[in-house]
């Protein structure tokens, strides 16, 4: 009988979604990724074509071209990868890219 008793599965618990865990996790992924901050200039390193979402301008109209600086204005991460709308002033543009399409500013710079 007591066999029985020590035989029967203990309930386990664990915590599936602790949001305060999360988001200093996604902070310090960033912090320690190298990854570009709020307000950070920046300067593009490729071309950035309309895909259809930016208003007003042709499918495959080039948005930005290489070289061209501009400010983080926002970041955030979707299936893991971590986006950036950059704001271009003197083309008057916002546009959404990653962290391998655009540059520091004051490091090296090659356009291919």
């Amino acid at each position: 009988m007591s066999d029985q008793i020590a035989a029967k599965p203990r309930p386990i618990s664990r915590i599936v979604c602790d949001a305060r865990r999360r988001r200093t996790r996604q902070s310090m992924e960033r912090r320690f990724t190298g990854e570009f901050s709020l307000g950070e200039p920046v300067r593009a390193a490729t071309v950035i074509r309309n895909d259809g979402t930016y208003p007003h301008k042709d499918i495959g109209e080039p948005l930005v071209h290489p070289g061209d600086t501009g400010i983080v204005r926002e970041s955030w991460s979707f299936l893991g990868e971590i986006y950036y709308t950059v704001e271009f002033m003197a083309r008057s543009v916002f546009v959404i890219m990653r962290g391998h399409e655009m540059a520091r500013m004051g490091t090296t710079f090659d356009v291919v």
